[in-house]
């Protein structure tokens, strides 16, 4: 039925709504109470005039209840008036591993540490763990339930085309699951006399501020997984190395600190997840997940694998010099022991084993520099997944095991 004046003349909310205006507009008669009470010496006060009280905000914590945001300004408690560069998880340097060597004062060697590379050759896997290491692979990227949308997939040549989203595995869950199986067959390799004096903790965060050439840069990094140990590992000798006869690259006109974000909020401390009285303390081996969705270029270009590499050997670094600060002061710049980090960076399919060791942290020093030990990437499979309906691993890399386990065990 159409709406029509003579309609609304009709309807019940109509006369609701004219009644309620109405109503609201009739004053109220007086009642003779005010009169009464000031002849008997009372005073009446207007309600008006005690409610504009102040009273204080009391704050209160419910359970559940979600807290307004910090405004990312001058009130912020975290506000610094000087500005730092600060790198964090999902930045990558410009120059890769070239500007990360001028940064940190490192010398770059393309192969493990020799002693590595002769137990690699003696190091053999059985068939009976190389076989539950690939049903491993199968249950962790295959067969786990987790359904959720997995990240947006672009075609090169036509990057405005919206492929349609496909369900399965997210990819930090894949990361934690075949690190976790790894760990798993490397304990069973290693025996109980290693894994007593080994232990995995998870989302270990690590600060380290630094002061090159008079500006302010603060490693703000996390370790997904980070093996600890009762016994630090042992220094390579720098005289059979020598990493000062290590040309470091010149980026000129480049600075070492292009492409990191500078920020006035950032927490000015150095922070080691644990402490030094816990006697699995040492820093072992940093297992790090590298999801495409989460690293990215500031100028929105595609990650390259020299920028991974260069993103492993800063967080090796920040975990070597956080636990260094934590042993000899946040002032060291000469250590009395060089600390040495396993590093293994992965996205579930590309493996690189590195090597790091702290020498100073004088980064600016001429007489001595630090070494990062590298070795070429290393793909676990070439295709795993469902295939024509049927679950395929194809062309297993037992490398990867092998190598996992000499670094767990060394």
């Amino acid at each position: 039925m159409r709406l029509t004046n003579t309609l609304l003349r009709q309807h019940i909310g109509f006369f609701f709504k004219k009644h309620w205006l109405q109503q609201g507009k009739r004053v109220p008669n007086s009642t003779g109470a005010e009169e009464e009470l000031a002849a008997r010496g009372i005073t009446v006060v207007d309600p008006s005039e005690v409610l504009k009280e102040q009273r204080p905000r009391e704050d209160f914590n419910i359970p559940g209840m979600v807290p307004p945001p910090v405004a990312l300004d001058e009130t912020h408690p975290l506000w610094k008036a000087e500005p730092a560069y600060v790198y964090g998880d999902t930045n990558v340097l410009l120059e890769g591993v070239r500007q990360a060597q001028s940064l940190l004062n490192t010398a770059v060697y393309d192969d493990l540490p020799l002693k590595v590379e002769e137990k690699l050759e003696q190091t053999k896997i059985t068939t009976q763990l190389d076989r539950s290491m690939q049903q491993a692979v199968l249950s962790a990227l295959v067969f786990d339930t987790e359904q959720v949308k997995n990240a947006i997939v672009k075609v090169p040549d036509r990057p405005a085309y919206k492929l349609p989203r496909t369900y399965g595995i997210s990819e930090g869950r894949r990361n934690q699951l075949i690190l976790s199986k790894l760990v798993t067959h490397c304990e069973r390799f290693a025996g109980r006399a290693v894994n007593a004096n080994r232990k995995v903790v998870f989302n270990a965060r690590f600060l380290v501020p630094l002061v090159k050439d008079s500006e302010r840069v603060l490693l703000n990094l996390k370790a997904e997984s980070m093996i600890i140990s009762q016994d630090p590992l042992k220094p390579l000798d720098t005289s059979v190395y020598r990493p000062l006869d290590v040309e470091l690259p010149n980026l000129f006109p480049l600075k070492e600190t292009v492409s990191i974000p500078v920020q006035n909020i950032y927490d000015w401390k150095n922070e080691y997840p644990i402490s030094r009285n816990y006697k699995l303390s040492h820093p072992h081996t940093i297992l790090i997940h590298c999801s495409p969705s989460d690293v990215k270029n500031a100028t929105e270009l595609p990650v390259s694998r020299d920028q991974i590499e260069g993103r492993t050997m800063l967080k090796a670094f920040t975990v070597a010099a956080a636990r260094a600060r934590q042993l000899y002061g946040d002032d060291v710049k000469t250590l009395p022991n060089p600390i040495t980090v396993q590093a293994v960076q992965t996205d579930s399919k590309t493996f690189h084993f590195s090597v790091y060791q702290l020498n100073t942290l004088d980064l600016g020093s001429s007489t001595e520099r630090n070494m990062w030990f590298r070795k070429a990437p290393l793909d676990l499979y070439s295709e795993c997944g469902y295939i024509v309906g049927k679950p395929t691993l194809a062309d297993y890399n037992k490398d990867v095991l092998r190598h996992f386990a000499v670094f767990y065990s060394n």
